[in-house]
């Protein structure tokens, strides 16, 4: 890279940082002032050094080098390093967990070896033996949530605290019941209409059976429903992965 110095300065091979002027001290300033070329050759730099090039005074094309170099990388498909910040945690789709990440599987590590990441997360998902390790936080068959933060969509949480799963109360104000030809009715003068207000298809080897029935419609309207088996959670469609942490 050519250097481009103040006007007013010695001759030098070298960059010459460009002054603004001090009128007290009756200095005058560089022509053009400081900050024009300044930051523009701190530019220039960044670009020639982020392609793996050393600054040659006497090279007048390693911007154009670097910019070629640079953009031959993404159309390879070698993209220029990109800086992640340590407790970084992303979904991994391979079984090996890649070189400078950790699997998020509870294990206590070293404060030593990995003191960039306990720097970050500290010893929120535990403080392995309190003297020279600390734990990764542990997400093996976990969903991750959002902290609340005051919104008050789940209030009441901390910073890794743990949650168990649950399953809502119906939002239907119609409790139906489901009738042998899989349609649904409404029920009548249901005394605990709470219990029910939703139908769906058994499942198989699942069983039920009536808990109450409602004695002003002749005995033939449930309160609710009692399912013999089931799943031991509620969850969505899901694949599994691994959770890996940046160190």
């Amino acid at each position: 890279m050519k250097f481009v110095n103040p006007r007013n300065a010695p001759e030098s091979t070298e960059r010459v940082a460009y002054w603004d002027a001090n009128r007290t001290a009756g200095l005058v300033g560089a022509i053009p002032p400081a900050k024009l070329v300044n930051d523009l050759q701190d530019e220039i730099l960044k670009v020639i050094t982020m392609a793996g090039l050393t600054p040659d005074p006497a090279d007048p094309t390693q911007l154009w080098q670097a910019l070629s170099q640079l953009l031959a990388n993404v159309v390879a498909g070698v993209s220029p390093p990109i800086t992640v910040a340590p407790g970084i945690v992303t979904p991994f789709a391979g079984a090996t967990v890649p070189g400078g990440w950790l699997n998020c599987n509870g294990q206590a590590v070293s404060r030593t070896t990995y003191a960039t990441l306990f720097a970050a997360i500290g010893t929120t998902w535990g403080a392995g033996d309190a003297v020279s390790t600390f734990n990764v936080p542990d997400f093996r068959g976990e969903f991750l949530r959002g902290l609340d933060q005051g919104r008050g969509v789940d209030a009441g949480r901390t910073l890794g605290s743990f949650q168990d799963w649950a399953t809502g109360a119906p939002k239907n104000n119609n409790p139906q019941r489901l009738n042998g030809d899989g349609s649904t009715s409404a029920l009548k003068n249901a005394s605990n209409p709470s219990f029910v207000g939703f139908a769906r298809a058994g499942k198989t080897g699942e069983a039920g059976s009536v808990r109450d029935r409602d004695s002003l419609d002749a005995g033939i309207e449930p309160d609710s429903w009692n399912t013999a088996t089931g799943d031991p959670e509620t969850r969505p469609r899901n694949r599994a992965v691994l959770y890996i942490i940046k160190t």
